[in-house]
């Protein structure tokens, strides 16, 4: 975790595009990266109901270091973890959540699989609930599905996740919305290229990483990143969900890899250190 450290430990501040900035130094790029960050999409969701505390627990017993946890909002302003803006693909109710109290959200279920089996009595945590089970150490990927709100940032800090062991993401206006509660936010925009850096380090100067897709990493996109000191974080998520994926992604450097098979990944990782111990040991 040297590289989380380099990352979140800025050296000066100056003034970029008209805002305060951070200078982060670079970061040493390792080919292949055998100690990447590993984060759990949605907790362990191949293993329990998506984000939800037993796929939390799960990705912590594989050794996941970050978990992805999809925010929303009750109408009492309540932070729960739910990715989609109505309950009913993964609970027993129905109706969009942000017209629900955290009452009425505590009174589904989650389902789980294409059973939709909802015999474990698990219930919608509220992000407090969250970091909470994820103690110490464990990293905050925080994906944004609404407009991000004060409390947010309040439980990032009162759980020690913030800055350090957090990145913002979201779609649309989020990242920047939550930019505004805080302009030094560890944000993580989106990048699809080389050419994607410069123009996104205009719109968020103090980026700390960059969210990228495994489909387009390059050596040389993780060389001009870590040369600003900004980390990239990865996802193999969907097709490329795969040890090929992974693997292509460790032997270009990238500091976190973002999946859905968190099993996958700690073993690919396990099998990349066992070969350079042999080898070192030849």
């Amino acid at each position: 975790m040297n590289k989380l450290r380099t990352w979140i430990c800025a050296v000066a501040v100056f003034v970029v595009f008209g805002a305060a900035a951070l200078a982060y130094e670079p970061i040493e790029t390792r080919r292949p990266n055998l100690d990447v960050i590993r984060v759990a999409h949605r907790g362990a969701a191949k293993f329990a109901p998506e984000n939800t505390i037993p796929a939390i627990q799960k990705a912590l017993e594989l050794g996941m270091n970050y978990i992805e946890l999809d925010v929303r909002y009750t109408t009492d302003g309540i932070p729960v973890l739910m990715h989609d803006d109505t309950v009913n693909r993964t609970t027993t109710g129905s109706g969009p959540i942000n017209r629900m109290s955290l009452a009425e959200v505590k009174k589904l279920r989650a389902v789980f699989g294409m059973s939709r089996d909802s015999s474990s009595d698990v219930e919608v945590p509220t992000l407090e609930e969250a970091l909470i089970a994820m103690g110490p150490g464990v990293g905050a990927y925080i994906d944004q599905k609404e407009t991000p709100q004060p409390i947010l940032l309040e439980l990032l800090k009162k759980y020690d996740k913030y800055p350090h062991l957090t990145v913002i993401v979201g779609g649309g206006q989020f990242t920047t919305d939550f930019v505004k509660l805080d302009p030094l936010a560890p944000a993580m925009p989106g990048i699809g290229s080389v050419e994607d850096i410069q123009p996104t380090l205009e719109k968020f100067p103090n980026a700390r990483a960059f969210n990228t897709s495994a489909a387009i990493i390059t050596n040389e996109l993780v060389d001009a990143a870590h040369a600003r000191g900004i980390m990239v974080f990865t996802n193999t998520l969907g097709w490329d969900d795969r040890d090929t994926a992974m693997k292509k992604a460790i032997f270009a450097g990238v500091d976190a890899i973002q999946t859905d098979h968190p099993d996958i990944l700690v073993s690919t990782v396990k099998k990349f250190k066992a070969k350079a111990e042999s080898m070192k040991n030849q």
